[in-house]
């Protein structure tokens, strides 16, 4: 399929975040704060898709901020220490490739497999004694979620790609990316 600039502008067009995640953003903002005195989670938990091992990322990175700036999902940030870091609270990483083109020092590099290298996990707070939501073993988009027994989701590490997507679409905060 030969895809044209009229083909990207439509992909683009439907990129959004979900309402459930602004919604997420606007309730739990204060609680995605550090206090004063908490050190802020090591950057190599959070790079950028497609970034070269963590000692070569440093000393390739330029902190350039043109990943960030190309980012259409808005979940790429600068972190304290001036690198991007991958902050998917709010809206999910489809893989677009867009930070990857952009990086003009080769930090990142295109990927085989879209794969951020981050993996859920799924809090208690999940199972609803009522009946379960599914939300996350619906939204996955790998099909890497499925419900267990107990009535938390299983993941199944080798299809996910750690998009995020059951985080976003998770209503009572349970699900947390590592």
């Amino acid at each position: 399929m030969n895809k044209s600039e009229k083909y990207y502008q439509a992909l683009m067009t439907h990129r959004h975040v979900s309402r459930r995640g602004l919604f997420r953003a606007f309730v739990s903002a204060a609680k995605h704060t550090a206090p004063e005195g908490v050190s802020v989670p090591q950057l190599a938990h959070s790079l950028p898709p497609g970034a070269v091992p963590d000692a070569q990322f440093i000393v390739q990175c330029t902190r350039c901020n043109q990943c960030i700036d190309a980012c259409p999902m808005r979940i790429l940030t600068r972190h304290e220490d001036g690198y991007p870091q991958l902050a998917i609270d709010y809206a999910s990483c489809d893989g677009c490739g867009a930070c990857i083109a952009a990086c003009p020092s080769d930090a990142l590099c295109v990927q085989a497999r879209f794969d951020t290298g981050l993996r859920p996990t799924f809090s208690a707070a999940c199972v609803n004694p009522v009946r379960s939501c599914n939300q996350c073993v619906e939204a996955c988009p790998e099909l890497a979620c499925t419900l267990g027994a107990t009535g938390i989701p299983v993941l199944d590490s080798e299809r996910c790609t750690g998009c995020g997507e059951c985080r976003v679409q998770c209503h009572v905060d349970a699900v947390s990316l590592k």
